[in-house]
């Protein structure tokens, strides 16, 4: 339980970080670097662990882990370049559903009713807390990004379950190590591919923004998403996947009145206030 709630903080840390970040590189070549600099502080971290090569059943469940992870970058970066955010990121409260479906039907772990009930009311909450009744008002202007970002919603739902099933057979900084290297790969090529569609001439991609945030969000990243893959072994990977954004979203809300002086208004506070209860009663049961 305590590795689900550092990871669900760190998550809120890390989405502060990246929202600084985006000031000083686009979204594709932001996620490259994100992706390269962890990936050396895996393989430092594996390497002092002993270096341990993981069993023979880790590479199936790993590679789908990956390839849903990169697909769901890839229509990521593509949603925020065609539609509204603000109408496409309610779609991704519903993550965490995919996520207990799909551990229902591949490990065979199901929710009891208090639990469902929880998460349900959680989903519920962070999508209106998204505003998402202008998604079901207004569908149509959501464009082509609605479907990319089910398809984000899906990919990560599905790649949590698969992160459970890959940890089995490895340990969490070889998986990081072959999650984030692969990830860097592919992001590299979507961007050579991107260049190429546009006609202009390959090259590194650059980041120019200060180096101290950059090492900051790694290293929050790495504490994040560790702290993720420790939790899912223990826990059911929807009610990780359910605490993480829920919590995000509250921690999103803090640092909004902070950091930035937004205002929060009295129903979101009854939301948020639906949303800590709801995470005590998947906590307890």
């Amino acid at each position: 339980m305590s590795f689900m709630l550092l990871s669900a903080l760190a998550w809120s840390l890390f989405d502060l970080a990246r929202k600084k970040l985006t000031a000083h590189a686009q979204p594709l070549t932001l996620a490259i670097w994100l992706s390269a600099g962890v990936t050396p502080l895996y393989l430092l971290l594996w390497l002092s662990q002993g270096a341990s090569l993981p069993e023979a059943g880790y590479w199936l469940p790993g590679l789908v882990s990956l390839l849903v992870s990169a697909l769901a970058s890839v229509c990521y970066i593509k949603a925020l370049s065609v539609g509204r955010i603000a109408l496409l990121v309610p779609v991704l409260s519903f993550t965490p559903v995919v996520a207990a479906v799909l551990s229902a039907g591949l490990l065979g772990e199901r929710l009891s009713g208090v639990q469902l009930l929880a998460m349900l009311s959680i989903v519920l909450a962070i999508f209106l807390l998204h505003s998402g009744w202008n998604l079901l008002l207004r569908p149509k202007e959501a464009g082509a990004g609605l479907g990319l970002m089910l398809v984000v919603a899906l990919c990560w739902g599905t790649g949590i379950v698969f992160d459970k099933m890959a940890l089995t057979s490895a340990t969490v900084f070889f998986h990081g190590l072959i999650q984030s290297a692969g990830m860097c790969l592919v992001l590299l090529l979507a961007y050579s591919v991107d260049s190429l569609r546009r006609r202009d001439p390959l090259s590194v991609p650059r980041y120019s923004g200060p180096w101290g945030l950059m090492a900051l969000a790694l290293l929050v990243f790495v504490l994040a998403v560790s702290g993720q893959w420790l939790a899912v072994t223990e826990i059911h990977p929807g009610i990780v996947e359910t605490v993480k954004r829920g919590v995000g979203i509250i921690g999103a809300a803090c640092w909004g009145v902070w950091l930035f002086g937004e205002k929060v208004k009295p129903w979101q506070l009854l939301l948020m206030l639906l949303i800590i209860v709801a995470t005590a009663g998947l906590a307890l049961y």
